[in-house]
């Protein structure tokens, strides 16, 4: 069995959750012994009109048994491209967040965006299998494009998260932690404003990491004129993957103020190193991320929520364990396995 993966980029520090996925997938399935061919689209510079020209292409050309495209644009023409060869086709939806808040978020080239977006998107889901990431887009999906997923298959989390340091919330500074691009999605703004309101009642700090992610699809903000005259907050842009684990562990609370998100890993991660993490009740996050984070109205309920726990130990504790038990249920091997079944399924059609 042969199966070309074509994905976005491997390229983490670039394409953040995009590529960690594709990433896990290609690595568990060379390990499995599969015999893996690799396209990235956008592996020198970001390029979308690849999608149109040399990816088609690639796929054409390319002698193997199975064809799976990590994101919708890059499965547009494998409807045609079956017409010419014998080949089964898979593609993975992981949100349908261009077409659901392309106004609010404030994307750049609103129309391009939308006209690009549906049009590729739609001839994506005449794959022979459509893979959803959570529920929540599946359901999207179905609403959006008539299709049903397939499969529901939720990415996993690195071991190498985990726990390396005990919270002692009654001698330690507290230390509240937004880790995610700077950017209104991300709701650095919001997260900001709770550290703010928990600082008048108890001392505190805050730290900002993450940096700017160059996209058409995020209004990026300026951090610095953010927290202009605050004390108490460090600032960090783009964290190596060896350090993402110890970042995690300097928080005790992970601040998490999102609108939405295609899954939410960071959830999980830092669930998976015992920092409770918060998040708004309202925002669009998929039920599988988000079941045991803590749930909040807005800025002002963050901020009690934060300050509740601070004072009741217990329920501190409790919430950090039930976050650790929980994130440990994501691994990759599932991943990649619950992969392998579906390539081997279209292989014996």
């Amino acid at each position: 069995m042969n199966v070309l993966l074509v994905v976005p980029s491997l390229d983490v520090e670039k394409f953040k959750g995009l590529a960690r996925v594709s990433l896990e997938l290609k690595s568990g399935l060379e390990k499995r012994g599969i015999d893996v061919e690799t396209f990235e689209v956008h592996k020198e510079k970001k390029n979308y009109l690849k999608n149109l020209t040399t990816t088609p292409l690639k796929e054409l050309r390319s002698k193997v048994d199975i064809i799976h495209a990590t994101t919708p644009e890059s499965a547009s023409f494998l409807w045609l491209i079956r017409l010419f060869k014998n080949v089964k086709s898979i593609v993975t939806f992981h949100d349908l967040i261009p077409l659901k808040y392309c106004e609010e978020l404030d994307f750049k080239f609103k129309s391009l965006v939308k006209i690009y977006t549906t049009l590729m998107w739609k001839f994506a889901t005449k794959t022979d299998v459509l893979v959803a990431v959570s529920s929540r887009t599946a359901e999207d999906v179905r609403m959006f494009f008539g299709r049903k997923a397939d499969y529901i298959i939720n990415p996993g989390i690195s071991e190498k998260f985990r726990e390396i340091r005990k919270h002692d919330l009654s001698t330690d500074k507290i230390t509240l932690g937004f880790f995610a691009n700077f950017s209104y999605r991300k709701g650095l703004d919001k997260a900001i404003e709770v550290f703010k309101i928990v600082r008048k009642k108890i001392d505190c700090r805050l730290v900002i990491a993450g940096g700017e992610l160059q996209t058409v699809y995020q209004k990026q903000f300026d951090v610095r004129k953010l927290t202009k005259g605050l004390k108490d907050v460090e600032i960090r842009g783009y964290i190596p993957e060896d350090e993402i684990v110890d970042i995690y562990n300097s928080l005790d609370f992970y601040l998490f103020p999102s609108s939405v998100e295609g899954f939410g890993i960071p959830i999980l991660e830092a669930q998976k190193c015992g920092v409770p993490t918060l998040v708004f009740e309202w925002a669009d996050i998929p039920e599988e991320a988000k079941a045991k984070a803590v749930v909040c109205k807005d800025v002002n309920d963050m901020a009690d929520k934060i300050l509740h726990l601070v004072e009741n130990k217990e329920a501190y504790r409790a919430i950090s364990e039930a976050g650790k038990q929980y994130a440990k249920k994501f691994t990759w091997d599932k991943f990649v396995e619950k992969h392998i079944e579906i390539y081997e399924s279209l292989m014996r059609r």
